[in-house]
């Protein structure tokens, strides 16, 4: 049985591959792709409300 593939929590984008496209944010905690990650590792809905 296959992993399913990735769907970013930020952007809805799917990715076939988990291998070097998922990152946690460090808020809130959800898995993203590494687009919607900033520098200090938070998503882009989180970095929008510091």
């Amino acid at each position: 049985m296959s992993d399913p593939e990735f769907v970013c929590a930020a952007c809805d984008t799917s990715h076939e591959s988990h291998e070097g496209v998922m990152t946690e944010c460090r808020v809130c905690k959800r898995l993203h792709c590494t687009e919607c990650v900033d520098e200090y590792g938070r998503c882009i809905e989180c970095s929008k409300d510091s």
